[in-house]
């Protein structure tokens, strides 16, 4: 399909805003249908009320590994709201105390660690992080956390396939790929507006509130109209899986999910986290990884299992904690929060469910799928989620080469 007609692309978070940005790009009409009343799904950030503040739904970090994800933000001029960082992660054990920095020159882990975490020698299907790393000395300070982080799951569960494929991108992917590029002004900054402004700077068109009901090959049925589809038109599904499911029966098995929650604390001054970095591992602690913004303070809990289900209170109370005895800070109560809980934040990332993720063909003429969770070696993330928009975009296309 050399001259293809409208590309429908349903959902405007990452995955479908990279499909249309692809698109839209190439000379194709494009219109975006969302349900929300906003763009950027889970990526996205919003103005707090109770806080005052300008907070993402969840903090994330892009590295330079993310190749797909940096060329979206540079194709959409979103490159320009955020900041590379140096390449250095600091670490504190809240047990021990102890800290220290992992650099691309300094790891703490010996170099048979090292090799047995890029997958060396070769990583088999059954096996687990736990399994494979777990005994290592430097399981506690490095990988555990580095797993959780990457793969939002427990490592006794999460594949340490591709969790090697992920540590040889990042590891042996060139003097930039662990470049931490940060979002000073939230995600909807970088991520969200400039690719609204580029889908309509290229002629897209975006309908907000607009559930769909039903999908087939000719026609899309949403809740406030209907939309025939002419024989060039192709659709992209960037929707989450269970939603996907409902749409189109048996294109999606059932895919188990694991909860993030993040806290943000809104402190009395601007906080510096040590050797002035924009974030910090916490090893030992409930809280994963501390991020500052300010006067914010916002901590992110991976594989949430054991915090998802308690009360607002309880979370923020164990977690404040954890950033005063950080930081040392003086013994004062948690200053003004957020709780958010993402319970079905990302799938599963064990073996079983890394090998049914289904592809982008969804097996109906003219429909694609997109979203962090289609089949790709990359865990969910923000760079999956992207990466599987312009694979989408150039199904729906017939565009192998297509990129931003």
């Amino acid at each position: 399909m050399s001259n293809p007609g409208t590309l429908h692309v349903v959902g405007a978070g990452l995955a479908g805003l990279s499909a249309a940005i692809a698109a839209a790009k190439a000379g194709t009409r494009v219109v975006v249908h969302e349900a929300a009343g906003h763009a950027g799904g889970r990526c996205r950030s919003f103005l707090d009320e109770k806080l005052g503040r300008v907070i993402d739904n969840g903090s994330h970090l892009v590295l330079g590994a993310n190749r797909t994800t940096l060329a979206y933000a540079r194709a959409t001029g979103g490159i320009e709201a955020m900041v590379a960082a140096p390449a250095a992660f600091p670490f504190i054990d809240l047990v021990s105390a102890k800290s220290w920095t992992v650099t691309p020159k300094r790891l703490p882990a010996g170099i048979r660690e090292i090799l047995k975490a890029l997958g060396l020698p070769w990583t088999g299907k059954a096996e687990t992080v736990a399994s494979r790393l777990g005994n290592t000395p430097s399981f506690t300070r490095l990988w555990l956390p580095m797993c959780e982080a990457i793969m939002n799951t427990a490592p006794d569960e999460a594949s340490a396939r591709m969790f090697a494929w992920t540590m040889r991108k990042a590891l042996l992917g060139g003097s930039q790929a662990l470049t931490p590029w940060i979002f000073p002004g939230g995600l909807s900054a970088a991520l969200v507006a400039p690719a609204l402004a580029t889908l309509s700077l290229f002629g897209g068109e975006i309908h907000f509130r607009r559930r769909l009901k039903s999908v087939t090959s000719h026609s899309l049925t949403f809740d406030d109209t209907k939309i025939d589809l002419g024989p060039a038109d192709r659709v992209v599904l960037a929707l989450p899986p269970w939603v996907t499911a409902t749409l189109l029966p048996g294109t999606v098995c059932d895919l188990p999910t694991r909860p993030i929650v993040n806290a943000h604390f809104r402190c009395a001054q601007p906080v510096e986290l040590p050797h002035g970095s924009h974030f910090l591992g916490l090893v030992n602690a409930s809280g994963h990884w501390l991020f500052a913004r300010g006067d914010v303070l916002s901590v992110t809990v991976s594989a949430a299992g054991s915090l998802v289900d308690l009360d607002n209170d309880s979370i923020a109370e164990r977690l404040w904690e954890e950033i005063r005895r950080a930081l040392v800070l003086p013994p004062i109560a948690p200053p003004p929060y957020r709780i958010m809980k993402e319970k079905r934040a990302t799938l599963a990332h064990d073996n079983r469910t890394v090998a049914t993720r289904p592809g982008p063909v969804s097996g109906f003429e003219g429909i694609f799928l997109a979203g962090d969770w289609i089949a790709s070696p990359w865990p969910c993330t923000i760079e999956a989620a992207i990466s599987s928009g312009l694979a989408a975009a150039r199904l729906g296309l017939d565009r192998p080469g297509l990129a931003f």
